[in-house]
C-alpha cells in the first residue's frame, strides 16, 4: 500500500509486523506489532480495517490510517477510597487503512 507524503488531521502512520489477519463480512482485520520503543518496553498491538490485505503474516508493513473511534455503553465506578460513584463511558479507537 502507498503512503502519501503528508498526514491529515485523524491520521496515523502504523509501522510494525503483520501478526495476524482476518476477514469478517468483507473487511479485513489486520494485526499489526509496533517495535518496542526501547528494551525496557513492550511493544503495542494494533489492528487495522482495510479492503483489501496489504501483507502477509511476518511481513513489515507501513499503513496509513484514519483514526476513529466510539462509545460504549457507560457503567457506574465506586471509588474505593471516597466511596463516590462515578459514571464511566467507555471509548474504543478504531484504525481504517487510507486506500492510495
Amino acid at each position: 500500500m502507498t503512503t502519501p507524503q503528508t498526514i491529515k488531521p485523524m491520521q496515523v502512520m502504523v509501522h510494525g509486523r503483520v501478526e495476524a489477519s482476518r476477514n469478517h463480512e468483507g473487511v479485513r482485520y489486520t494485526r499489526i506489532i509496533t517495535p518496542a520503543p526501547d528494551a525496557y518496553s513492550r511493544p503495542q498491538t494494533v489492528e487495522v480495517r482495510s479492503k483489501a490485505p496489504f501483507g502477509a503474516k511476518g511481513d513489515e508493513v507501513k499503513v496509513v490510517c484514519q483514526l476513529g473511534g466510539y462509545t460504549r455503553k457507560p457503567f457506574d465506578f465506586k471509588d474505593k477510597a471516597t466511596g463516590e460513584i462515578f459514571k464511566v463511558t467507555p471509548v474504543d479507537m478504531t484504525l481504517d487503512a487510507v486506500d492510495a
